[in-house]
């Protein structure tokens, strides 16, 4: 499993996952930090275009299932690990691959399916995959991650209303770290924040103005909303 071309041992709970992640490719290694399990250590270039799976799944201990996925797992592929804030034992793992066919094969494995249950999995694992548009190559002390999701006419007329809003999101207290989009489908656009008043933020994507914004951009669904936190 400690081959950078292998995605490693990863897990997490039913949770609606979305974005992000970010990376960088073999070539990219030297740009990330050594065994890092915080997703915000992770520096790459913007619009990297660089592949990324999540996998969500219950574990029966999270610290004990921690050492396991450290041991077994690909220090450069590594992320970040979230996990619900009403469960410690519901866990998010991204993580970088080299392929969305390289990723399926690894998880679909005997061996990850054994390494899984012996770090302690107790649920199906759900996978999604993405494909990486922007990751923030800097640090944040924010201890929670809101993950945002809809389908857009055009990504590119999107994301320029988007870039326009960016005063509005900070004055709430919305950090943008990270957007990607689904493998499976390219309109699903993903964006991660980071945050420490969740419902403040919150109420700034439910209101009207922004809803009305998000109109213009192109946005065809209603948002999808998921709450992340970072493990103590």
């Amino acid at each position: 499993m400690n081959k950078p071309s292998t995605p490693a041992l990863l897990i997490s709970g039913t949770l609606t996952l979305l974005l992000l992640l970010a990376g960088c490719s073999g070539e990219n290694k030297s740009q990330q930090s050594e065994n890092s399990a915080a997703f915000d250590s992770v520096k790459v270039p913007l619009y990297s275009g660089n592949t990324a799976v999540a996998v969500t799944h219950t574990v029966k201990n999270y610290n004990e299932w921690l050492k396991v996925y450290t041991d077994v797992s690909d220090p450069d592929s590594r992320l970040s690990i979230f996990a619900s804030p009403d469960d410690p034992n519901l866990i998010t793992v991204f993580e970088l691959t080299k392929s969305h066919d390289d990723a399926r094969n690894a998880f679909g494995s005997d061996l990850l399916k054994k390494e899984m249950d012996e770090a302690g999995v107790t649920s199906i694992p759900i996978f999604h995959y993405y494909d990486v548009k922007f990751r923030a190559s800097g640090k944040t002390d924010k201890i929670y991650r809101l993950g945002v999701s809809h389908s857009v006419e055009n990504y590119n007329k999107w994301k320029k209303i988007f870039d326009e809003d960016e005063p509005i999101r900070e004055e709430a207290g919305l950090e943008l770290r990270a957007i990607s989009t689904n493998a499976e489908d390219p309109s699903v656009v993903n964006i991660m924040f980071a945050t420490n008043d969740v419902d403040k933020a919150k109420s700034l994507i439910n209101s009207i103005d922004l809803k009305k914004r998000m109109s213009e951009s192109g946005v065809r669904s209603e948002p999808v909303l998921t709450v992340l936190k970072v493990p103590k």
